[in-house]
């Protein structure tokens, strides 16, 4: 989850990323990605102002998702009257389920960059969220983020 240039730390990962899988895909001979069932590993909730002057590496983004390497979610919270902030779209992306999903079932790491009030409000919005898949509720969930966090896949970059 990035709001505006919290976003370049998230855009190196996914460049290296694309490097060692290129790499991979060379040295064992499958150059053919088209034979193989694609599944989007990375998700980017973006978030800033306005998309029209803030919206960092939109073409780059837009082009992954096309290319089915990237999920893009975005919340731009002066675009509309009613303003769409980034922890709106974790909690409402797959009906509630991206989240605990990522983390869960896939094994997914969570990078939230940008200020430190929208950390925070991510933060606990992942908490309530997957509070709800885990059997001690909050309690659990602020324990996996301590383990995850530890293992280097739960990481808050935040500035005031």
């Amino acid at each position: 989850m990035n709001t505006g240039t919290g976003v370049a730390p998230l855009r190196s990962i996914l460049h290296e990323r694309e490097a060692r899988r290129l790499l991979q895909n060379s040295s064992s001979g499958d150059l053919n990605e088209d034979s193989k069932e694609k599944e989007i590993d990375n998700i980017l909730v973006f978030g800033c102002r306005k998309s029209s002057s803030d919206f960092y590496y939109q073409s780059e983004w837009e082009g992954w998702t096309q290319e089915h390497k990237l999920r893009l979610l975005t919340a731009f919270s002066r675009d509309q009257n009613n303003k769409i902030y980034v922890q709106r779209v974790v909690r409402d992306a797959d009906d509630g389920v991206l989240i605990a999903s990522h983390i869960l079932e896939n094994n997914g790491a969570v990078y939230i960059a940008g200020g430190a009030k929208m950390a925070r409000n991510v933060r606990d919005e992942i908490i309530d969220n997957l509070g709800k898949y885990l059997p001690g509720g909050e309690k659990d969930a602020k324990l996996l983020l301590k383990k995850l966090q530890h293992k280097g896949k739960f990481n808050v970059e935040a500035w005031s």
